[in-house]
């Protein structure tokens, strides 16, 4: 973790602080998968700034091992809007590497469960399913429905593809949303199937409120990356003010072992300290019932999400 001013380099010395490990996996990488967040190609806060993507991809290039490609499924506006209108046709241009409407990427399938518990099929982008190393880049935003949006959430709603020309009750991005309980464990699911190998935060600023879409700014200054996304989720939640384990998507993931999930367990390095870079962002309007996510352990065996 880095605190710095300036954006490009907070994400560049992030990423440098964590040694060796990463570039040995990018060197070993055949499909490399860039993830930046377009919920909405229409609201610049909302998305992962050009910036931000291109500092990553200054330290990635060098040591890939293989094809790099950045890819998003927006669940508001197409893929070329966002990729043109925040600056990403220039920065693939840039590197040489490929843009990819994973809303438009062929699909297979996967079952997760409706707010009845009867299963139900949403369709994963391939790219994503088949890559073997998956960045997930974005900034730390609240969220209308599970408290928090950051790498993991940033990954997993890009693999369900969107298969209309907006959310409607017909789509599988919006067939993930089935209340409290049920899009907790559904986000959980899917994240053991796409899991990200590196995640980077970028808090130059932040959004609180009404994220992930409609919230207000929050200048912050800091970035922050990991070979561990859950660490670096859990360690990012706690530094907006909310404790990870009332996140249920997260909580689930920890159970599960997906990574560090206490702060005993979780090394910093880079010289940025969380507790003094720390600030209780505002929450959503509706984030009263988001802590209702909890199942019964007799729930979760019958589900056999453990």
């Amino acid at each position: 973790m880095v605190a710095e001013a300036d954006r490009s380099r907070a994400v560049r010395e992030a990423l440098a602080a964590l040694g060796p490990a990463v570039t040995e996996q990018l060197a070993a990488a055949r499909n490399i998968l860039l993830k930046p967040n377009f919920v909405s190609c229409r609201h610049p806060l909302a998305a992962t700034h050009v910036d931000a993507s291109r500092a990553v991809l200054e330290y990635i290039v060098p040591h890939a091992g293989g094809e790099v490609i950045i890819a998003e499924g927006p669940a508001v506006g197409e893929a070329a809007e966002g990729f043109a209108g925040y600056g990403y046709e220039a920065l693939a241009a840039e590197f040489g590497v490929e843009l990819v409407d994973l809303n438009a990427s062929p699909t297979v399938p996967f079952q997760v469960y409706d707010e009845d518990w009867e299963p139900l099929t949403v369709r994963l982008a391939r790219p994503v399913v088949e890559s073997d190393f998956r960045i997930a880049v974005g900034p730390p935003k609240t969220h209308d429905t599970v408290l928090v949006t950051l790498s993991v959430k940033n990954m997993v709603m890009a693999a369900v593809v969107r298969t209309g020309k907006g959310m409607g009750p017909k789509d599988d991005k919006w067939a993930m949303h089935q209340g409290y309980e049920a899009t907790n464990l559904n986000l959980y699911l899917a994240a053991r199937e796409v899991w990200p190998h590196l995640g980077v935060v970028d808090g130059h600023e932040a959004m609180e409120g009404n994220g992930p879409i409609y919230g207000t700014a929050v200048p912050w200054g800091f970035a922050a990356a990991s070979l561990d996304p859950l660490a670096l989720d859990f360690t990012v939640c706690k530094m907006m003010g909310v404790e990870p384990g009332d996140v249920g998507y997260l909580s689930y993931c920890g159970r599960a072992g997906l990574g560090a999930f206490a702060s005993d367990d979780i090394a910093l390095v880079g010289g940025g300290d969380p507790a003094a870079l720390a600030r209780e962002l505002k929450l959503h309007d509706t984030a009263s019932g988001h802590y209702r996510w909890r199942l019964s352990e007799e729930q979760l065996e019958e589900l056999a999400a453990f």
